[in-house]
């Protein structure tokens, strides 16, 4: 769709059920039409700079696209913003389909909340919302922002969810109850590419090689967690850890960008023997 690979949680499928059985079908397609050309909006912006983000999967509380998550400063804004823009635009654009058609109104009212909705909600500074990615590119300690941003994002989630179910005494309202768990979901367990990306921006794995860069070996216990080799690098030294066991004998080697991929792909809280041998 669109040049977009588009994936769907089973669960999806019974959210749309349930709202075909309330008989809000309409509100629901109008639902899904918004949040896909947000996604999409983010995906032209990330191209725009070069990153190919071309998967989209949709779930039961929420959406996303992925795609690269070491934008610079500049990147990072655009490309945030570019979802909350594009809502912008197609609420204005309903309303002044109203103007000139005025039959219209009937059938685009929910389009109209449903971007109003989404275009505000996702400018809010709480991960894993699109205002709380503008934080992180304006943040210079982007790792204590990250924290500070998932913690706002879980108490939010908590308030919306609690309001959710208190609308079961008025009216039941699963869209609220979708939306706090959407926020809990990406605030507890969402962040760690981010965090990557924060902690790598720090790091020094570039070199400064017209100054002169040393080489050093360092031995280091397998079961030492991978965020403890991070206060090893330095862009005056090329280093080069020698994980050894127990008994110190040497049992692998593990070079920057050896560790480069490791911070990609794993956990930093996990060890050395969890993952140089995966």
């Amino acid at each position: 769709m669109f040049g977009y690979k588009l994936t769907i949680h089973p669960l999806y499928f019974c959210l749309c059920l349930y709202y075909i059985v309330i008989g809000k079908a309409w509100v629901f397609f109008s639902s899904f039409v918004t949040v896909l050309l947000h996604e999409i909006a983010h995906g032209i912006a990330g191209k725009k700079y070069g990153y190919q983000m071309s998967k989209i999967t949709l779930m039961p509380y929420g959406a996303m696209i992925y795609g690269g998550e070491k934008f610079n400063r500049k990147e990072g804004i655009m490309i945030a913003l570019a979802g909350p823009l594009c809502n912008g635009i197609l609420a204005l654009f309903t309303i002044a389909l109203w103007w000139l058609l005025p039959e219209s109104f009937a059938y685009t009212q929910d389009f109209l909340n449903s971007n109003l909705t989404l275009m505000c909600f996702n400018l809010l500074p709480c991960f894993p919302l699109d205002g709380s990615r503008v934080v992180l590119s304006l943040c210079g300690d982007k790792i204590k922002a990250l924290k500070i941003l998932k913690i706002v994002g879980v108490i939010l989630s908590i308030l919306i969810i609690g309001l959710g179910i208190a609308s079961i005494f008025v009216t039941m309202n699963v869209s609220i109850i979708n939306i706090g768990v959407f926020l809990l979901i990406g605030a507890i367990f969402g962040g760690q590419k981010e965090e990557y990306s924060c902690i790598a921006g720090r790091l020094s794995f570039v070199k400064n090689y017209k100054r002169g860069v040393l080489a050093r070996d360092v031995y280091i216990s397998q079961d030492t967690k991978i965020f403890e080799l991070f206060r090893y690098l330095n862009r005056d030294y090329l280093t080069t850890f020698i994980v050894v066991n127990d008994r110190g004998q040497d049992i692998s080697v593990v070079d920057e960008d050896r560790l480069h991929e490791i911070m990609e792909k794993f956990d930093h809280k996990l060890t050395l023997k969890e993952v140089v041998f995966i």
